[in-house]
């Protein structure tokens, strides 16, 4: 084991764990050195006091150690005008007075510039801590001397600030005097428009944010009517199909959708959207069986999805005057017959 070690104490330990369960982090406010009574003691878990306390005072620094992050560091400054004695022990305490860790350290004599020699001496304990969130590391900077290093990491950190001096306010009376408001002839400053200015419409002086900008359109749109000029939906495939819907506008594409047409020199069909009705035309052209009274099957185009509604048939009189008719009808198509040889027929069908 080393000769030179901190140890957290009892009293230490159990508030540590007491700041770990609760949440509350524990305040270390105070170091103390003394001499140890002429030897340097031994760091003991039950101490409640140092051997021999010469001088306590505020911590000046309490950080986690950049090193290593369970281990805190913690600094006090002796300042030239205290000492006299010589420096063996260290204890650190909590804002209730508690001795919560111990240290040893090396003898070193802190003169006192009577003795004819005069010194700041840093006093420093690193201390291991089951974790450093229980401890609440800030030191109150009012009552503390400060260390060079911790003078220069603070002017450091002071000078990485985005804006160090806040105090210092650029009024924008100021800025206006310097660079003058924008206008269409020059650049300036750009004030921003109002809700009630950028709805008004009258201005001219100022910029509008792109919600004033929505705001000042919408309340100039109004649902176009029969009556009014306006702003208007585009309705849907279904609304155009339900044909109930007078505020929104159709589309060609939609107004298109579900007519279907097909048409060659024997046969052909119209279909109509279900806004229509969903009727399908059928129509076709051809000869009767050579045989005379034999049937002759006819296919549709296109099956017809649900029924066949109607369908009719006529003698063109191409070659003969034989009398025509129909039987076993059904969506995909029907039979013809003849009672002559090679009678030329039309026919048409209606269905859905």
């Amino acid at each position: 084991m080393s000769t030179y070690f901190s140890i957290p104490t009892e009293i230490g330990e159990a508030r540590i764990a007491n700041a770990l369960a609760l949440g509350i982090p524990l305040k270390l406010t105070h170091m103390a050195v003394g001499d140890g009574n002429g030897a340097v003691p031994v760091p003991d878990r039950k101490q409640t006091a140092l051997v021999k306390e010469q001088r306590r005072a505020p911590i000046n620094t309490l950080d986690k150690d950049p090193k290593n992050p369970s281990q805190i560091i913690i600094e006090q400054v002796l300042p030239a005008d205290v000492g006299g004695w010589w420096v063996r022990e260290i204890g650190i305490f909590d804002d209730a007075g508690n001795l919560c860790a111990v240290a040893n350290c090396p003898p070193s004599y802190k003169p006192l510039l009577a003795d004819g020699a005069g010194k700041d001496q840093v006093v420093r304990v690193v201390l291991l801590v089951a974790s450093t969130a229980a401890v609440e590391l800030k030191i109150d900077p009012a009552v503390v001397l400060a260390t060079r290093k911790y003078a220069d990491d603070a002017v450091t950190a002071h000078e990485q600030k985005a804006d160090p001096h806040p105090q210092y306010v650029v009024t924008r009376e100021k800025v206006v005097t310097l660079l003058g408001e924008a206008a269409e002839a020059n650049q300036g400053i750009v004030r921003l428009a109002t809700t009630d200015e950028a709805e008004a419409g009258a201005d001219d002086t100022k910029a509008m944010t792109p919600l004033k900008v929505f705001k000042a359109i919408a309340k100039k749109l109004v649902q176009a009517t029969e009556a009014v000029m306006g702003a208007a939906k585009i309705a849907t495939q279904a609304q155009v199909t339900a044909g109930t819907d007078d505020a929104t506008i159709v589309t060609p594409r939609k107004l298109r959708a579900g007519f279907s047409a097909y048409y060659s020199a024997a046969a052909g069909y119209f279909i109509f959207p279900t806004w229509l009705g969903g009727l399908i035309l059928q129509w076709g052209q051809g000869y009767v069986s050579s045989t005379a009274g034999a049937a002759t099957g006819w296919a549709f185009p296109i099956a017809f999805p649900t029924a066949l509604l109607a369908l009719t048939i006529s003698n063109t009189n191409g070659y003969s005057s034989g009398v025509v008719s129909v039987n076993s009808t059904s969506v995909t198509g029907f039979n013809a017959f003849s009672s002559a040889v090679n009678t030329n027929i039309t026919w048409f069908a209606i269905g859905r």
